[in-house]
């Protein structure tokens, strides 16, 4: 299902940890002085609405600190990571940003998860020159040309949503469909590649509307949706107002395939929707024990289970992921500094990683590949690849 599929990927994954950690000695911090460690800051919404994927970040980017640390640090660095927390809200994403870099002098940042926050923080990171890397934003616009210190391990709307589209156009036969999205940058961005897909294969979308998110009553754009009698309805959203959108749907007798983006990959999601949630398909970058799409991931995935008590979902597998690219390249730049950061991030090919191996475009886009998961007696099934909308 990935772009690049190669063997031995799980011996791969841990000659490239072990490779972090071997070397010693005084390095160059992103404030210029001289340390014994390296510093990194984490932003990510760790109370509010998207709390839940904060929570999943959170978790995987320490179980990957730890590793790192326990053997030996990066070229004898040990590494720390400072979290801060942007509440979903633009705002907070700024102020926790210009904190973590004027103050901590951060070596680089590891954020955020709502698109419309990465995008405001980007305007921080590029102005102060260093490097943000994003684990879970999918709007387009994020890697967008002229962005140097902006880079992504995840694919953005621009994919998973033509992907989903075709899908269901093709394999399951959906010609009238509806979209109901949150107006942020994410929602809008998702809505309109969705959008665009479905008619270029000569389907129709019945109506397009809009919610702000934080919004709790969405029965005036489902009454709507429901006298359009459409045969799938596609929510470009996230679990806290998707859930809600379900159970309200049920309440007025809509009978139809929910389709989703990334944003509904979380385990909380069919207890919030109180099981309205089931039978939904929706798009993933990565399900525990999926290893036939994921060999290289099993010791991730118990570590995390081991850890947790729980496996870990796409959030959890890509910022994992996000914490051990940040690593090599602060490994290949001798240290903290922010510029050699940035330039051993461009360079960076074919990194082995439990999501598949990440090589940066121009733009600081990585190509990956997805899932297409139905939930399933309150669970997430993988029913096919990207492959299969072709």
């Amino acid at each position: 299902m990935f772009r690049k599929k190669f063997t031995g990927v799980a011996v791969a994954s841990l000659f490239l940890m072990g490779s972090l950690l071997s070397g010693c000695g005084s390095q160059q911090t992103g404030s210029g002085g001289k340390a014994d460690s390296v510093t990194i800051g984490a932003i990510f919404p760790l109370t509010g609405g998207s709390a839940y994927q904060g929570k999943s970040f959170k978790q995987a980017i320490e179980l990957a600190q730890e590793e790192i640390n326990a053997k030996g640090g990066i070229n004898g660095l040990k590494l720390n990571i400072l979290f801060e927390d942007d509440k979903g809200v633009p705002a907070e994403g700024v102020n926790a940003a210009q904190k973590l870099i004027t103050q901590n002098k951060v070596s680089a940042i590891l954020g955020n998860f709502n698109s419309s926050v990465t995008l405001a923080v980007r305007a921080v990171t590029e102005r102060e020159k260093v490097v943000q890397l994003t684990p879970g934003s999918t709007a387009d616009s994020i890697t967008e040309p002229g962005h140097k210190y902006m880079f992504r391990n995840l694919m953005p709307n621009s994919f998973q949503g033509p992907e989903l589209a075709k899908y269901a156009t093709k394999k399951l036969n959906l010609k009238k469909v509806a979209i109901i999205a949150e107006n942020t940058d994410y929602g809008r961005s998702g809505a309109e590649q969705y959008k665009k897909t479905t008619e270029s294969l000569g389907g129709k979308i019945l109506a397009v509307e809009y919610y702000n998110q934080g919004d709790k009553d969405f029965y005036a754009q489902l009454t709507k949706l429901k006298n359009l009698n459409p045969e799938g309805v596609f929510i470009a959203g996230l679990i806290t107002e998707g859930a809600q959108i379900l159970k309200q749907a049920r309440d007025l007798g809509i009978k139809t395939q929910w389709l989703g983006l990334g944003g509904f990959t979380n385990d909380k999601f069919f207890e919030l929707s109180e099981g309205a949630a089931e039978g939904m398909i929706h798009v993933s970058y990565f399900e525990p024990e999926a290893y036939q799409y994921f060999p290289q991931s099993k010791e991730f995935v118990e570590n995390y289970k081991k850890k947790y008590g729980v496996g870990p979902d796409m959030y959890a597998a890509n910022s994992y992921e996000a914490v051990y690219i940040l690593a090599e390249a602060i490994k290949t730049a001798g240290g903290g500094d922010r510029e050699k950061i940035r330039e051993a991030m461009s360079k960076i090919k074919d990194l082995p990683g439990v999501c598949g191996p990440t090589t940066f475009d121009q733009n600081g886009q990585a190509a990956k590949g997805l899932l297409f998961v139905k939930i399933q007696g309150g669970k997430r099934v993988p029913i096919g690849s990207e492959k299969d909308s072709k």
